[in-house]
Parts: C-alpha cells; sequence; structure tokens
C-alpha cells in the first residue's frame, strides 16, 4: 500500500471518531472548578447511561483483583500497564490474577455480543462471572446493585488491537463504579465520542474519590454530596477556588449524535440528525459543537465538500480556542482540516496544521492519530518535493498502523475507507 492508499484508509477509521491515545502525563490535576466536577460525580455514580437512577454509591470494598482471558494472552501486558495507572494514579489496589477475579476481561463472539449490545464496541456487566450468565440474563442490573462483587467486561472476538486497548481502560474504570457516559465532559473516557479511549487525569481524579475511604458502598447521594467539597479539596487542589459549573446535559443532542455516529442508520437519517445536532450544539457550544461539526463535516464530505470544509475549520478553531493547541480534540480537528488542504494543494499548511497535531498525538501516545497525520504529511512532503521528510513520515505511519490494527492493518483499513475523492490522485 502507497502512502496515499494509507492516508485514506485511517482517515476513514478516523472518521468514525475512534481514537487509542494513551494517558496524558500523571498528577497535573484538573484545572476546573471543584463545584463542577462534583456535580459530574454524583452523576457518573448515581445514574445510569439510559437515565435509571442508581439509588446506593456502588465500589468494591477491599482488593480488586482481575482476571484476562487467555485468548487475549497478547495483550497483557497491556492490560497489565492499564491497572500500574490505576494503582499508581487513581490509588485503587488492582492487579492482574491468575486465580479467583472480581473482574474477568473475556473474548467473546462478536454476533452474540451484538445480539445484547447492538451498538456497543464492548460491554462491562456487573453481578456475573461469564458470558453464559449474561446471555441468560436475570442478573440484577446497576441499578438493583447493593454493593460491587463481580464483573465481567465482554470484547467481541471480532476487534481490532485498539479497541481491544481502548475496552481495558474503559470498560474496567467503570465495573469499578463509574457507570455513566457523559457528553458535556470533554476531557475523559466516560463519553461515547470515544475520542479518549485510555484514563486522563480528570478520569483518575473521579476514581480517586470513588476510592477515597470516606466513601463506601451504599451510601446515598445526599451523604456522598456532602462529603465531596473536603474530598476534592483534598485530592484536587487545582480546582479549588475556581467559579464554573457543570455544563448543562442534553439528552436531546444526545440522542442525535447517537443518531449521526451510527452506520446502520440510513445516511439520509444521519445528516439530517447531524444537522439537527449542530443546531442544538450552538446552543451548548464548546466541545459538543465541535464534535457535531466533525461528524457533519464527514457526512457531507463526499456529496458536498463545500460544506465539509468550514464545517472542519470551525470545529478546530472552537476547539483551538475552548481547549487549546495541545489538545487531543484540537489534534483531531486540525487532521480533518489538514485533509482539505491536501486536496486543494495547499501543502504547505498541510505541515503547518499538522506539526503541532502530530505532536499531541504523540504526547498522548495515540498510534491512530499519528498514523494519520503522518499518511497527511507524506503526501504533502512529496509534493512539495522533500522526499526524505516524506519517506520518514511514511514509515512511521505505516509502523503506528500495524500497532494499532495489527498484522492486517492494510487490510482492516483499506475494507473501511469511506472518503473517497478526499486526496489527491496522483502518488
Amino acid at each position: 500500500m502507497n502512502s496515499k492508499q494509507l492516508a485514506l484508509a485511517l482517515l476513514a477509521l478516523l472518521a468514525g471518531c475512534v481514537n487509542d491515545p494513551a494517558r496524558a502525563p500523571a498528577n497535573r490535576g484538573v484545572a476546573r472548578a471543584n463545584t463542577a466536577i462534583a456535580e459530574e460525580f454524583l452523576a457518573y455514580m448515581f445514574e445510569t447511561e439510559g437515565g435509571v437512577r442508581i439509588p446506593r454509591l456502588l465500589k468494591y470494598e477491599g482488593p480488586v483483583r482481575v482476571a484476562l482471558d487467555g485468548a487475549l494472552g497478547g495483550y497483557r501486558g497491556d492490560l497489565a500497564k492499564v491497572l500500574a495507572g490505576m494503582r499508581a494514579q487513581s490509588g485503587i489496589d488492582i492487579a492482574l490474577t491468575d486465580g479467583a477475579a472480581q473482574i474477568r476481561v473475556l473474548r467473546v463472539p462478536a454476533a452474540a455480543l451484538k445480539q445484547l449490545y447492538p451498538t456497543a464496541a464492548c460491554a462491562v456487566v456487573p453481578g456475573v462471572a461469564s458470558f453464559a450468565e449474561v446471555q441468560r440474563g436475570g442478573f440484577p442490573r446497576w441499578s438493583q446493585q447493593t454493593a460491587l462483587t463481580r464483573a465481567v467486561v465482554l470484547i467481541p472476538d471480532s476487534a481490532p488491537p485498539y479497541i481491544i486497548r481502548a475496552c481495558f481502560n474503559e470498560e474496567i474504570a467503570q465495573a469499578l463504579g463509574p457507570v455513566n457516559d457523559q457528553y458535556r465532559v470533554s476531557d475523559t473516557v466516560f463519553n461515547d465520542d470515544n475520542v479518549f479511549n485510555t484514563l486522563t487525569d480528570y478520569d483518575h481524579l473521579i476514581l480517586r474519590l470513588l476510592y477515597s475511604p470516606e466513601l463506601h458502598s451504599g451510601m446515598g447521594r445526599a451523604a456522598v454530596r456532602a462529603r465531596l467539597p473536603a474530598l476534592l479539596a483534598r485530592e484536587n487542589p487545582a480546582g479549588t477556588g475556581r467559579a464554573g459549573q457543570a455544563p448543562r446535559s442534553d439528552a436531546r443532542w444526545k440522542a442525535l449524535i447517537l443518531t449521526a455516529m451510527n452506520a446502520d442508520t440510513p445516511r439520509g437519517e444521519r445528516l439530517r440528525a447531524a444537522e439537527q445536532a449542530v443546531a442544538r450544539g450552538r446552543r451548548l457550544g464548546g466541545h459538543r459543537l465541535a464534535h457535531a461539526l466533525l461528524i457533519y463535516g464527514r457526512l457531507t464530505l463526499r456529496d458536498q465538500p463545500a460544506l465539509a470544509a468550514p464545517a472542519f475549520e470551525e470545529a478546530y478553531r472552537i476547539n483551538l480556542e475552548t481547549l487549546g493547541q495541545g489538545n487531543l480534540r484540537t489534534a483531531l480537528a486540525a487532521m480533518h482540516v489538514a485533509a482539505v488542504a491536501l486536496k486543494a494543494g495547499e501543502y504547505d499548511a498541510v505541515i503547518t496544521l499538522t506539526t503541532p497535531a502530530l505532536a499531541t498525538a504523540r504526547r498522548f501516545e495515540d498510534p491512530v492519530l499519528q498514523a494519520g497525520i503522518q499518511g497527511l504529511r507524506a503526501l504533502a512532503f512529496a509534493r512539495l518535493g522533500q522526499n526524505g521528510a516524506a519517506q520518514a513520515a511514511r514509515l512511521d505511519s505505516l509502523a503506528q498502523a500495524r500497532y494499532a490494527f495489527g498484522d492486517n492493518a492494510v487490510q482492516i483499513a483499506t475494507a473501511q475507507a469511506s472518503i473517497e475523492g478526499l486526496l489527491p490522485d496522483n502518488n
């Protein structure tokens, strides 16, 4: 596969908005108001993603051990790294084991998992120890649990490496108690837009709060709320004294985004949902508007590229202004703008846009984003006559793609390529 084909295929995968960034550097704190984080914490712990109320706090009371399915044995080192991060940054006594375990990570048939969870890349189920129990049903749901004692993380057997690593992060973290996802929070794995797929500083803070000795299973929402100010002052001094409230949720916007992102939904319906999500997002602002604009841009790119380009540019500008140059969301939007610039023959602009984006992708150790960006840079460098730089970018793109997608990176990426006509015809 040449650099054009690789870049095209990787852009198509990135168009699904799925990345695999590693955690940001530890112990930086979360520079947002602790009052806002407290409200978000309560939403994580006392509501499910579907809006069902959870009447009591749920956590493991004691050490947590995690067992890995032998079919996933090649990823043991990846899982060990995730758990080490939880021990060091979340303060949880959690580790891999080959014996009895509270959390079991299982590789299951993709078709069977899709029957139970049609839109999920992977899933976590509390109160069971096997996939057979999940299939039989009848186990207590999150709202019926009185304390956490066991759970399974289910990963489909069709998942490529980057999805498996992402599932280790989000699903094991949610198995520990924070069961909700919130689109209103920009810097978290607990967000269905899947920009962050490994634990962030914010996520470790949420887990640190949950597993602090002041909180225990069975506490009600009011009792937890009363203890959060002191806990946050201790655990996140960066947020002390800052003004601000948690951004409001918008269930309608979320429903529109889920429709627009669902590849099984007819294209016309997806586009209408994206248009409405952009309109509604203008009242919300911030990363949610930028996310809606990226989705809208990707859906119009093939047939109405004149609409896609300004959507990408606005998303990039919003993320740059609200989140900063070094944010992963900004880097992702920059990649989209650079792709349009490449088609327009603006090769210097491609390099200018992607240089800080590449630095961000490297800082977060994100192989998918690095591969996509480097594919674009290889093409731009080649058009500028910088053949040495083009070759280096191409080789790095291939290396990152193989890490993200495995030995079948070329076939997987090519099969999913859907952004036709984005890149120049000549090599």
